[in-house]
């Protein structure tokens, strides 16, 4: 017999806040986040720090995918979720200047009421991922 898990409602927001991302989709973001919502980076990454709206989520982000002119991948390994917290763990894959580096990261999301309020970004990156992005 095979067991069949539904996934919580809060995986379909952060996988909607995921796509609106790559599509810099600020509509669906704005619906996706509190009007007050942090996104807090963590982390050998070039956007350390706590970025406000999703203003300051884009503009976080697109620091990336300036500096590696776009060539990024990802792949969600594991995403789960309840009413109030969600977690997904990502590898990801950037391209810099002839140079290639692979992390793991994840991201803990905290919920009001279906919508993501505060966004951690913690980066598992090697030693070697500071000169990376320097």
């Amino acid at each position: 017999m095979e067991d069949i898990m539904s996934s919580h409602p809060n995986v379909a927001v952060i996988d909607r806040m995921t796509q609106a991302i790559a599509e810099n989709d600020r509509e669906t973001l704005s619906r996706v986040f509190t009007d007050d919502m942090v996104f807090h980076g963590r982390g050998p990454i070039p956007f350390a720090g706590d970025h406000s709206g999703v203003d300051g989520l884009l503009a976080a982000i697109g620091t990336v995918f300036e500096l590696t002119d776009g060539d990024v991948k990802l792949e969600q390994l594991c995403c789960l979720a309840d009413d109030e917290w969600g977690a997904e763990w990502e590898h990801a894959v950037f391209g810099r200047n002839g140079r290639t580096l692979e992390m793991n990261d994840s991201f803990v999301y905290r919920f009001d009421d279906g919508r993501i309020r505060e966004m951690w970004f913690i980066a598992a990156g090697p030693a070697e991922a500071a000169s990376f992005w320097a």
